[in-house]
């Protein structure tokens, strides 16, 4: 996707005058700004956010680097999942593109879209796979292009340096790139500065990365481990740390048991995204916003 585009693009893309374009940008509808040559510029991510605001449709979505097809069907969140399952399993990706920007334009929220569409889809897809009705090849790229279409969202999510600082990554032996990577973007989407510090990582590494960036919030996501003893040692570590330097740390993921969150200290945990939205906001409520009670 591309970053930015001209008035005249964007105009075009939305159906309207470029005379009227630029006096929505003049009056702030559309923030803009200006190359160093002196010509003007709009950042795709402020489309897309006008776009969503409005209820506004996009006429020609190519020319800002969308699908082709995106604007042209009304989705309901339980079709969605429907669709988007057999088109990653023959992998269509071109219409799960087009289904996520569709879903995203209307105003679904990031976390439905996640919770309700994506990782839904691939949970269902996770259990046709052990049980040999999708092949290894088939669930492989259904990751790949979930991954592609999440690299897009995070593209049309700003935060500003003002921000509170949020990091996170997942445990040793973790290499489940998909909830990790969702987070991120879930957090930036509720005004948070979020890096993704990667996976497969070592608790020393992870515990370093908290002492030298001091974040306001660390998240972990757990979908696989080796050593329970070992896991529970590390995380409660972490919790010290960031407890010592006055963070929280959120925790979810398909490999936390019952059990096992009776050994582990955390400040949230979060069952889905929604759960995690919820915690973030309430540590960074939205100026005038009442502020939700935590996830505990």
């Amino acid at each position: 996707m591309r970053k930015n585009a001209s008035p005249r693009q964007v105009a075009r893309a939305i159906g309207v005058s470029e005379s009227t374009l630029k006096r929505w940008c003049d009056g702030g509808l559309i923030p803009m700004t200006k190359t160093a040559g002196g010509h003007r510029r709009i950042e795709i991510e402020a489309i897309v956010q006008f776009l969503r605001e409005t209820g506004r449709r996009v006429v020609e979505p190519e020319l800002l680097g969308l699908p082709v097809s995106v604007g042209k069907t009304e989705w309901t969140l339980d079709r969605a999942k429907d669709r988007i399952v057999s088109s990653l399993v023959s992998g269509e990706e071109s219409v799960v593109r087009q289904i996520v920007f569709d879903l995203l334009l209307a105003d679904h929220s990031v976390t439905a879209i996640f919770d309700d569409v994506l990782a839904s889809a691939m949970h269902l897809i996770g259990d046709q796979w052990s049980c040999g009705d999708v092949a290894v090849y088939q669930e492989r790229r259904a990751c790949e292009i979930c991954m592609r279409c999440l690299h897009e969202l995070r593209a049309v999510t700003s935060v500003t340096n003002e921000a509170p600082t949020a990091i996170g990554g997942t445990v040793e032996s973790d290499i489940y790139t998909l909830p990790i990577t969702m987070s991120e973007i879930v957090l930036r989407n509720v005004g948070w500065q979020a890096t993704l510090l990667g996976t497969n990582l070592p608790f020393d590494t992870l515990a370093e990365a908290i002492e030298k960036n001091s974040p306001k919030l660390f998240w972990l996501s757990v979908s696989y481990f080796m050593d329970e003893k070992a896991f529970v040692t590390g995380v409660n570590r972490l919790f010290d740390v960031t407890h010592a330097r006055g963070a929280a740390l959120a925790i979810g993921g398909q490999a936390i048991t019952e059990n096992l969150r009776r050994q582990i200290q955390y400040s949230a945990f979060c069952e889905s995204f929604r759960d995690l939205e919820r915690f973030a906001r309430s540590l960074n409520p939205a100026p005038g916003s009442p502020t939700p009670p935590p996830t505990v």
